[in-house]
Parts: C-alpha cells; structure tokens; sequence
C-alpha cells in the first residue's frame, strides 16, 4: 500500500512540473566567430543559404547564416550576413531590410522604424527596429552591423498575438556584443 501512495504522489508531482514548464525556454545561441550571442526562447534550426541583395542599380549575393524556431505560437530567428565587397554596411543593411519587406507585399515606407540602441553594435548605420502589420501577421526586426557583419533579430506572429510586442522587447534585450 505504501508503495502505491508513493507512485500516486510521484505521478502527482510528475503532472504539475509537467504543467509548469515554460513555454520560452530562453538559451543562447551564437554564430561560430561568437561575436554576438542572443538569448533565443527556443532551440533553433540552422540553416545557411544565398541571397539576392539589391541596392538601387546594385546587386549582390551574401551568404546568409540563420537560426529560427517557434515557441508560444510565435516565429524567432537571428541571422547573420558577412558585408558583401560591393556594398557599404548601410547599403547592405536597407538591402536586407527591403528584402525582408518583400515577402510580405510591404515596402519601407509601409513599415515604422525608429533607431534601436544596441550598446557595441557600430555607430554606422545606426541600428533600426522596424514593425510591420499585414491583414493577417505582425513582425518586428531589429537591424544591426559590427565588424563587417550585418545580422538581423526578428519575432513574427499572427494579427491577434497581443503579447509579441512584450517578447520581441525582451528577445531583443537578450542580444549581447562583446
């Protein structure tokens, strides 16, 4: 009898730490040159793939190194992109923005952005946190360069996902530059 109490109590307590698992489960994450880390609120896919970059009569391929994943019914990814030769950092940063825009039928001037302040990102261009709302999903970015890299943050959600505004402040808080 004493043993069946013990495996109710411990199914018990098995159930409720079930229960009171996160639904972000923060970790950091990193590219292999470990310049920037950010805290990601799960764990991430890797991919790495070209890219068509355009900046007026300019076009260029980068290479782009991605992690995404999804958590509380929301889309995390942290990318990275070695400064293409042809292209200044703020060149290469509008391309990806533009870029990025592009999927969702948007451009610049259907999107806010304010200047984002990111303590080590380098002062030129000045870092940018861009929203945008479509009939049917929300995203915020936020766009940075140090050391000759371009890297971009970004939470995608549907239109009624109230609390991506209060996770994507503290995904974003979660980049750290050395």
């Amino acid at each position: 009898m004493k043993n069946i109490w013990q495996i109710v109590v411990l199914s018990a307590l098995v159930t409720v730490l079930a229960g009171c698992t996160p639904a972000l489960n923060w970790r950091e994450v990193r590219f292999e040159d470990g310049i920037v880390t950010a805290l990601m609120p799960c764990k991430p896919d890797t991919g790495q793939r070209d890219v068509t970059l355009k900046s007026g009569d300019h076009i260029v391929v980068a290479s782009l190194q991605m992690r995404g994943c999804e958590a509380s019914d929301l889309q995390f990814t942290f990318g990275q992109m070695t400064l293409p030769a042809d292209m200044t950092s703020t060149e290469a940063m509008a391309a990806w923005r533009l870029a990025s825009l592009a999927p969702l039928n948007m451009s610049s001037a259907d999107a806010s952005a304010q200047p984002w302040v990111l303590r080590g990102a380098d002062a030129m261009p000045v870092p940018v946190k861009t929203q945008v709302t479509t009939p049917s999903h929300r995203v915020q970015w936020v766009w940075f360069v140090r050391d000759g890299k371009v890297y971009q943050a970004a939470v995608y959600g549907s239109l009624p996902s109230p609390k991506l505004d209060a996770i994507a402040d503290e995904y974003f808080s979660g980049i750290k530059l050395p």
